[in-house]
């Protein structure tokens, strides 16, 4: 007697790549649901920007990083900076954003509430 084959119903449909794809974004947004604006803002050398976020720490999962900007995305004027244009450090109850280049033509007009950080961060 042969062997029953299983009824699975397995879609090949755009609907049903457009539902994982929708899956994954949700993902990928859960990871940086939690968005903060900087409580200091600073400069050096009038163009190069210090942000910290006092009292934060990041959210550290069973799946460790080790590299900061993989938990953080940072926004200016809603337009994402590259990770390769700043390093962050967690310094006691703080986390310290420190742009490597000046990232704006004019950088003593920006005040911090222009500046938005969406990540893998909670208050202490």
């Amino acid at each position: 007697m042969a062997r029953v084959k299983p009824n699975i119903s397995i879609p090949s449909s755009k609907k049903s790549r457009q539902t994982f794809e929708n899956f994954v974004l949700e993902v990928i947004e859960d990871s940086f649901r939690f968005e903060f604006t900087p409580d200091e803002l600073s400069l050096i050398d009038g163009e190069i920007f210090v942000l910290t976020l006092t009292n934060k720490e990041f959210i550290e999962d069973t799946l460790k990083v080790d590299v900061p900007q993989d938990y953080v995305r940072i926004y200016l004027f809603s337009i994402e900076q590259p990770q390769d244009t700043y390093s962050i450090v967690q310094s006691n109850d703080n986390i310290v954003i420190t742009f490597n280049q000046s990232i704006t033509r004019l950088p003593q007009d920006v005040v911090k509430e222009q500046f938005r950080i969406k990540g893998r961060i909670r208050s202490i």
